[in-house]
């Protein structure tokens, strides 16, 4: 009995810790694109050391995420969800400088976007889990999006 109550408790206790991602909004804004160039973000080697004597890799060894690096200017902004509740970043308020990576060829992306003005849609990125991969690979200050659709 003691071991089906211990359980269940391990569950739901793995369900609250992993929760932390699931219900983040989502930030839509429309933004006009300045630089635009081709990017690359390769594993690092760095290692964390949780238990004594056994440092694991932060980044999962090999991996490489290739995309288009956009530095543009926020029009507006808000989110996805319209009733969340929640107050945009001021990273992402009207006149702040974004940079902002697209995973997919800069030489496809740059001729065809830049320059302009367009509305994109905050990936729904969690990097909760280690060793990180995919988008996990771009550093946490730039903002991994999707192009929605010009504004021109």
């Amino acid at each position: 009995m003691r071991v089906i109550i211990g359980l269940v408790f391990f569950i739901g206790f793995l369900g609250v810790c992993n929760a932390k991602c699931l219900f983040m909004p989502l930030v839509t804004a429309e933004i006009e694109f300045e630089q635009c160039q081709g990017v690359k973000f390769d594993a690092s080697k760095s290692k964390i050391d949780w238990f004594p004597g056994k440092p694991e890799y932060i980044q999962q060894q090999g991996e490489t995420i290739v995309g288009t690096l956009i530095v543009g200017k926020v029009k507006s902004s808000g989110f996805e969800q319209k009733k969340s509740g929640y107050k945009t970043p001021s990273s992402w308020k009207k006149g702040s400088i974004k940079t902002l990576f697209i995973e997919h060829d800069s030489q496809e992306i740059c001729p065809e976007v830049f320059p302009g003005t367009y509305r994109v849609k905050q990936s729904g990125r969690c990097c909760d889990v280690l060793p990180f991969s995919g988008e996990c690979l771009v550093p946490s200050t730039i903002s991994v999006v999707e192009i929605m659709k010009s504004t021109r």
